[in-house]
């Protein structure tokens, strides 16, 4: 039992370091977003504000257009994870439960396409997003965005999917449905985990994506969170105060997904594996 108790007390040691590396910065770049600039040069860099001000986070708002960039962000994930949602379903029911010529193939072509990097093949979709003429507009990055999502989202509904009877498809057949109505109101109900998981993963993902969007949105009017917080460092002398605010205000909602459905991604990663 002692033995039991030290080494469960250094593991929970263990992890509480861990745990003040991650929220540190979090709590070290609200001090500072709370600071004015002239507290932050002249006089307290590294501890709490002496007179915490929310000036930072309205210009980061207001004149920053730290808002306008939210809304950006919020239509191209949203739309980004729905139309992953639909393509993923869609791939991993036909690979699961329907039987053509070269499944097995195409379902390791998939696969094998998760180990490409996006930085390989930048500058071909870079063309073909010129060619289709979808630069600066938000439908060339949600474009990209499901593009790069739906290998791993149709390995994960795939395996799910795998996991129902196949006795329920056939049942349903029976009863006269198509392989659609199938997918509607017999598969999508019973994997409400694995679409929920894939969502918060691609939620996370294309949250925080800068390298296409600052790639494809090159105007300022469609530029996303995180392109536009990257863009209130200066050239030659970065107001710190009102980049920290941009930048907690960039985190907030990804802080809140996470805490709301932290539960959720714990089984995420699994789902799927036990049958």
């Amino acid at each position: 039992m002692a033995r039991l108790s030290l080494g469960r007390a250094a593991a929970v040691l263990a992890l509480a370091g861990v745990s003040l590396t991650t929220i540190y910065p979090m709590v070290f770049m609200l001090f500072t977003a709370l600071k004015s600039r002239q507290e932050y040069v002249l006089h307290n860099q590294y501890g709490p504000p002496a007179h915490p001000t929310l000036e930072n986070f309205v210009n980061a708002w207001v004149y920053s257009k730290v808002g306008h960039y939210i809304a950006n962000s919020a239509l191209v994930v949203t739309a980004g994870v729905l139309v992953s949602w639909i393509v993923c379903s869609l791939a991993g029911y036909a690979l699961s439960h329907l039987s053509f010529p070269g499944r097995r193939v195409m379902f390791f072509a998939i696969l094998g396409s998760m180990m490409i990097a996006p930085q390989v093949i930048i500058i071909p979709v870079y063309t073909m997003l010129i060619r289709l003429d979808l630069l600066n507009q938000h439908a060339g990055l949600i474009l990209v965005y499901v593009t790069f999502a739906t290998p791993f989202g149709t390995y994960l509904l795939t395996s799910y999917f795998r996991s129902v009877p196949a006795e329920l498809v056939e049942a349903a057949q029976v009863d006269g449905a198509n392989h659609l109505q199938i997918l509607w109101r017999v598969m999508l109900p019973i994997a409400k985990p694995a679409l929920l998981t894939l969502g918060i993963f691609n939620f996370l993902w294309m949250w925080n994506e800068l390298l296409f969007s600052l790639l494809i949105l090159q105007d300022d009017s469609v530029r996303t969170l995180m392109v536009g917080v990257a863009n209130l460092r200066g050239q030659y002398t970065t107001n710190i105060p009102l980049l920290s605010a941009g930048l907690f205000l960039a985190a907030t909602p990804v802080l809140v997904v996470f805490f709301v459905f932290q539960a959720q991604l714990a089984k995420g990663m699994t789902v799927g594996a036990v049958k």
